[in-house]
C-alpha cells in the first residue's frame, strides 16, 4: 500500500486543496480530496481485471466547485432532510437554514460539502479530514470538531469512520454521498443492477420526500429488495411513494440494527462482474437512483452526466429525525461523542 499526495487545485482565495491516492499492490486505488472531504475515485478491477473508476463525479476542482449534487463528499451536520419547523432540543426550538425553497433543510445547507477540510496521511492507507463547525452555523447549536477518516486496502475495501464531537447537544447525522455506477463512471444507467437490501422496512414520505414518521414494511411493495432484483424490476411500478421520490429515493430500514457493523447491501452489476457489499453500524440508509440526475453537468473524462447514472447507498439516522417519535434521535452531547463507519467492500466474480 502507499499514499500520495498531490495538487488538486486552488480556491479562488487562494487556499490549496490536496488531493490524495492510495493504491493497493493490485493497482487498484481510491482518489480523496480535501474539499468537501470528497471520496472522488474508487478504481477497482472487474472479473478479466479490468481497472475502472467506479464513482460518477468530477476530476476538475472547476467541475467540484459547480457540483449540485454533493458527488462524494461528506455531507452534514445533519445529512438528508429537516422539516421547516427546525429541530428542538432541552425544549427550545433552533430554526435551521432552509435551502428547499424557503420550505426544508437538506443535508445542513451543504456546509460540510463545500468546507476545505484540514487533511492528515495515516500510515500507508488512510487520510484523516478534519472539519471545525461553529456553533450556530446553518442554525445548529454547539461547536463540533468533526474528523472522517478514509482508508483502502489490499482486498479493496473502502473504509470511512466518522468521528464528532461537540460541546453542546446537537443534532449530527453524517454521511458520503457517493454515486456508483459498477460498470464504470461513464456507463450509463444503472437500473440493471441487481440490489440486493437487508432491509425490512422503510420510511414512506411526504411530497417533500420528508418522512411522515411512518416506518412500513416493505413485504409487497416494490421497496422489497431483500431478494436480489434489479432496479428496473419494479421503479416504475404504480405506487405512490415511488411517484413522490420520482423513483427509489428513500430512507430504508436495516434489519436487527443494533449499533454493531453489519452488513446492509450487497450489489452487482452483471456485464462486469463486479460486487459491491455494503457493512454499517448505523441505522438507516438512503437508496437513492440518480432521479436528478442529467442537469447538464459536465463530468468526469469531459463527459456529460446522465440521468440515473449512479446510485447512492448513503449510510444514516433516519431522515428527520429529530422531529418523530418513532425514530432514533440523531441527538450527541459533549459525553455522548457521533462515531460510526462505513464500510464499501468491492470485489468481482
Amino acid at each position: 500500500m502507499k499514499t500520495e499526495q498531490f495538487l488538486y487545485g486552488t480556491l479562488k482565495d487562494g487556499r490549496a486543496v490536496p488531493a490524495f491516492k492510495i493504491t493497493n499492490e493490485k493497482g487498484a486505488y481510491v482518489e480523496l480530496i480535501a474539499y468537501g472531504a470528497t471520496l472522488n475515485k474508487i478504481v477497482v478491477p472487474d472479473k478479466n481485471g479490468v481497472l475502472e473508476d467506479v464513482l460518477v463525479g468530477f476530476d476538475t476542482l472547476e467541475g467540484q466547485l459547480l457540483c449540485t449534487e454533493s458527488n462524494g463528499r461528506t455531507v452534514g451536520r445533519v445529512a438528508n432532510r429537516i422539516a421547516g419547523n427546525g429541530i428542538t432540543i432541552d425544549g427550545k426550538n433552533y430554526p435551521i437554514t432552509k435551502n428547499v425553497d424557503g420550505k426544508f433543510t437538506l443535508h445542513g445547507n451543504h456546509e460540510y460539502a463545500t468546507a476545505l477540510w484540514d487533511a492528515e496521511i495515516l500510515g500507508d492507507n488512510a487520510v484523516k479530514f478534519s472539519y471545525d463547525s461553529k456553533d450556530g452555523n446553518e442554525g445548529f447549536p454547539g461547536n463540533v470538531h468533526n474528523e472522517v477518516t478514509m482508508s483502502f486496502s489490499e482486498d479493496c475495501k473502502v473504509k470511512i469512520h466518522y468521528e464528532a464531537h461537540t460541546d453542546a447537544p446537537t443534532a449530527i447525522n453524517m454521511t458520503n454521498h457517493a454515486y456508483f455506477n459498477l460498470a464504470g463512471y461513464d456507463a450509463e444507467q444503472i437500473v440493471d443492477h441487481e440490489v440486493q437490501l437487508f432491509c425490512d422496512a422503510y420510511t414512506p414520505t411526504n411530497t417533500d420526500c420528508i418522512p411522515t414518521g411512518e416506518i412500513r414494511s416493505v413485504a409487497g411493495t416494490p421497496f422489497d429488495f431483500r431478494q436480489p432484483k434489479t432496479i428496473r424490476q419494479d421503479v416504475d411500478a404504480d405506487d405512490e411513494q415511488l411517484k413522490l421520490g420520482i423513483g427509489y429515493d428513500h430512507n430504508f430500514a436495516i434489519a436487527d440494527y443494533d449499533g454493531t457493523l453489519r452488513k446492509f447491501a450487497i450489489v452487482k452489476e452483471p456485464k462486469t462482474g463486479r460486487v459491491m457489499t455494503a457493512y454499517t453500524d448505523l441505522p438507516g440508509v438512503q437508496f437513492y437512483i440518480g432521479n436528478w440526475m442529467g442537469k447538464q453537468q459536465i463530468g468526469k473524462g469531459g463527459k456529460e452526466i446522465l440521468y440515473r447514472q449512479g446510485f447512492c447507498l448513503e449510510t444514516q439516522y433516519f431522515p428527520d429525525a429529530m422531529n418523530h417519535d418513532t425514530f432514533i434521535p440523531c441527538l450527541f452531547t459533549p459525553e455522548k461523542p457521533y462515531i460510526s463507519e462505513t464500510v464499501y467492500a468491492f470485489s468481482a466474480e
